[in-house]
């Protein structure tokens, strides 16, 4: 029979430890707390983590504390138990989600319900395809109007309403394309009086400016969405006192009336129109009725007259474009006013009615840099 071997003597100095004791405590506590965190999970990794630990335990041997073995870390240990019971936990929610799913009812449609749903639309939508071109609301009576440049016989003329309209199928662009030919015209209003009733009325383009070309006498209208209108007619009639008359019907000056010059007359004509007129207008420009405006001078001009307010075009007699960077204005005031590249509009028109509202005798205004205007007056 074997002797039993006494436990060695601990080291000088050195109190016997119990390794083999002290170990498996740490290790239990250890595994308790990091399994403990895992919903559950903790008793399915507690034991594995436990047998692992105590597997690496240290003999009961009394050993010098320098000499014991080291153990292994619980933080390396405990590592892979949480992740296999994340990984499990994650799978039943999924699992479990998916049978959710499978017990949540799903609608049944009823075959016979939705055809009778689908025979309701398609009466409907039959009915009102009908009722849009049946005769019951056809439109029988067109009634044309005339506008500021279109004559009435003219409009009515052109103007072509397609058989079979109705109050409902009214087509306005085929009505539109029948009167585009006439420049003056973009567009049509058409009114509905019920129940046979169309009223059809030409809209007119705005006119903005009017370019002045001096070699031919001729004044073009412009519209503001950058249009050549048609040439305008420079009959105008005045009486003694400069009052303008109307002319005869068959387009004469009447008797004891004087006929202005032609400027004269284009710069009356924007002047009762709102318009700017343009002067210095190149003679090589060809303009064309319906035709957009391409010469660069006429288009910077027309910048400013659409950039300008109302109320100070009311105060421009004429601006010259004989090129872009020396437009310049004469007001009606006889103010004249260097404007340049058409930039800054805006600011350029604040400057030039501030000085004109705290200055008196002023003659002359650059604002081609509106930051860094000049002006010239001469003393009253």
């Amino acid at each position: 029979m074997a002797k039993a071997v006494p436990a060695a003597k601990a080291a000088p100095g050195v109190k016997a430890t119990p390794a083999a004791k002290a170990a498996p405590k740490t290790l239990k506590s250890v595994g308790e707390k990091t399994v403990a965190g895992i919903n559950g999970a903790g008793k399915a990794a507690a034991k594995p983590i436990a047998k692992t630990f105590l597997k690496q335990a240290v003999p009961a041997v009394k050993t010098p504390a320098s000499k014991l073995p080291k153990t292994a870390s619980p933080k390396a240990g405990a590592v892979a138990g949480p992740k296999k019971a994340v990984s499990a936990a994650m799978a039943s929610a999924v699992s479990a989600a998916g049978g959710l799913a499978g017990r949540i009812p799903r609608p049944k449609i009823n075959p016979g319900r939705a055809l009778i749903v689908i025979g309701v639309v398609f009466v409907l939508f039959l009915a009102g395809f009908i009722l849009a071109n049946s005769a019951l609301f056809a439109a029988t009576d067109i009634q044309v109007k005339g506008s500021d440049h279109v004559e009435v016989e003219t409009a009515r003329a052109l103007i072509e309403v397609p058989e079979g309209t109705t109050m409902f199928n009214v087509d306005e662009k085929a009505i539109y394309d029948s009167l585009k030919a006439i420049p003056w015209v973009k567009g049509v209003d058409v009114k509905r009086e019920w129940p046979h009733t169309l009223v059809v009325t030409p809209v007119e383009r705005k006119m903005r400016a009017i370019a002045f070309i001096t070699a031919d006498e001729v004044a073009w209208a412009i519209g503001e969405d950058g249009t050549w209108i048609a040439p305008l007619s420079l009959v105008v009639a005045v009486d003694g006192e400069g009052n303008e008359v109307a002319l005869n019907d068959d387009g004469s000056v009447p008797e004891g009336a004087a006929q202005l010059p032609a400027f004269e007359a284009a710069l009356r004509i924007a002047q009762d129109s709102g318009s700017l007129l343009l002067t210095d207008v190149p003679s090589d420009i060809s303009p064309k009725g319906g035709e957009p405006v391409n010469a660069k001078v006429v288009l910077a001009g027309l910048d400013y007259a659409n950039g300008f307010s109302d109320e100070f075009v009311a105060q421009i007699k004429d601006i010259s474009v004989a090129s872009v960077e020396a437009i310049s204005a004469n007001l009606v005031s006889g103010v004249e006013v260097s404007l340049g590249k058409p930039q800054n509009i805006v600011e350029k028109e604040r400057v030039v009615t501030k000085l004109l509202a705290e200055h008196q005798g002023v003659t002359y205004i650059n604002v081609r840099e509106p930051g860094a205007y000049t002006f010239r007056s001469t003393p009253l």
